[in-house]
């Protein structure tokens, strides 16, 4: 294996990092963080602990499904937190994803494979939310929550023919994602 035209081998010189001799090492997954700690930027922000971060993945369904339907995300701390996580591009970025991948081809796999049908006729809505929910523009924390119901709800739409309007779903996911939410402060100016 030639050192120089794999940039997962890390050179025969007797490279070391942090003390360790690794000669001759290969890294399948790539060259990868040595960090010791979690924050390794040092920007002070450590973010949700992992106890809040594991009870919000088993909360997401019953989370996102409150916070499309309009609740106000403010009132609980995990909807805040869910929130945060949509609005992040991250989130957005595996949703958009999600949405691209249900108009490919799937191997075979256990878990319920989209309509191939339905989805095929839809497939200028599905590439519009997904490009969608991937550009800068501010979005509606409300439609990117339905659209990660639409991906992740393997009982929904996109899955089950018996569970509701696709094309539905695809345009109320879309019109919340232009809505735009209202300021708290927007009442009090106009009463005043």
């Amino acid at each position: 294996m030639n050192p120089y035209t794999c940039p997962w081998f890390i050179g025969t010189r007797g490279d070391t990092i942090d003390g360790v001799n690794y000669e001759g090492v290969v890294m399948p997954y790539g060259v990868i963080s040595l960090t010791k700690n979690r924050d390794s930027a040092g920007s002070g922000s450590t973010g949700p602990s992992l106890a809040t971060r594991i009870r919000l993945r088993f909360r997401r369904a019953e989370l996102d499904e409150a916070l499309a339907t309009g609740v106000d995300p403010g009132g609980e701390t995990d909807l805040g937190l869910r929130a945060g996580q949509l609005d992040s591009h991250a989130e957005r970025a595996r949703i958009a994803a999600a949405l691209v991948k249900a108009l490919g081809k799937e191997p075979m796999t256990l878990l319920p494979r989209p309509q191939r049908a339905v989805v095929r006729d839809a497939a200028d809505e599905i590439l519009a939310l997904a490009l969608r929910l991937g550009d800068d523009r501010p979005v509606g924390v409300a439609g990117v929550a339905a659209a990660a119901r639409l991906v992740d709800d393997r009982s929904g739409p996109l899955y089950r023919h018996n569970t509701g309007d696709l094309d539905r779903a695809i345009a109320s996911a879309h019109a919340a994602l232009d809505a735009t939410p209202q300021l708290a402060t927007e009442p009090a100016a106009r009463a005043a």
